[in-house]
């Protein structure tokens, strides 16, 4: 579904991605790791023309994307969920919802897309009325996500979903990104939390330093002992 050759991105001299090659089959949900600084925001700006690639393609669907500007490729079919959530903060549960499902135009989808992420997240649908601001940040990213939803995307990119949440609020999380897994949702994900990230990803892809240093299945990924070292504390 996306394919990325050989993309470099310089913030100036300083080299942000290096050289990244990267497949996401469609249903896949494939995750994006390392420590932070090392090009994982990049990636996902550069795949939605939020920062151009100085080399290299982004393909998706078998047609290049990267020229397009970022409105195009949101109707493509790429919903970007970024970093820190980014709501309406002043604008309702509910409007929030509204405004990610604009290019949906099918009155019955809407119906469907909001009856889905209500049930994915309940805990939005009592507070459908309330202003986004005033959420917890738990909710907030709850949010975040069921408005990316909302776009019927073939393709939803997540970045850092659970930045800065308690232990608890990030399992209902995960829960709910395993619920979006099993609906057929092509993911790609970005996370710090490496344990939660391996645990529902199918392919993990290694980032340091703008570089895809290492990628594989959880399984795989467990064996080596840099990756058991460094990113899981064994």
């Amino acid at each position: 579904m996306l394919e990325i050759k050989k993309v470099y991105h310089y913030y100036g001299k300083a080299k942000a991605l290096e050289e990244i090659n990267l497949k996401i089959e469609e249903r896949a949900l494939d995750a994006v790791i390392g420590p932070n600084g090392a090009g994982k925001s990049t990636l996902l700006r550069v795949i939605t023309a939020l920062e151009e690639p100085d080399r290299g393609k982004v393909e998706f669907l078998g047609e290049r994307i990267d020229e397009l500007k970022t409105h195009k490729i949101a109707k493509k079919g790429i919903a970007h969920c970024p970093e820190r959530r980014r709501l309406f903060y002043d604008m309702s549960v509910e409007d929030n919802l509204r405004m990610g499902a604009y290019r949906v135009k099918d009155k019955e989808k809407k119906k469907q897309l909001k009856k889905f992420v209500y049930e994915v997240f309940p805990r939005l649908k009592e507070r459908r009325k309330q202003r986004a601001g005033t959420l917890s940040g738990g909710e907030q990213q709850m949010l975040a996500i069921a408005r990316a939803m909302m776009a019927n995307p073939k393709l939803l990119l997540m970045d850092e979903p659970s930045l800065g949440l308690a232990p608890k609020i990030k399992k209902n999380i995960f829960d709910a990104i395993e619920i979006i897994k099993a609906e057929g949702t092509t993911t790609l994900l970005v996370e710090q939390d490496v344990v939660l990230a391996m645990e529902v990803s199918q392919n993990i892809h290694v980032l340091e330093e703008g570089k895809i240093e290492m990628r594989g299945t959880k399984e795989e990924l467990e064996k080596e002992p840099r990756i058991k070292e460094v990113y899981l504390g064994i």
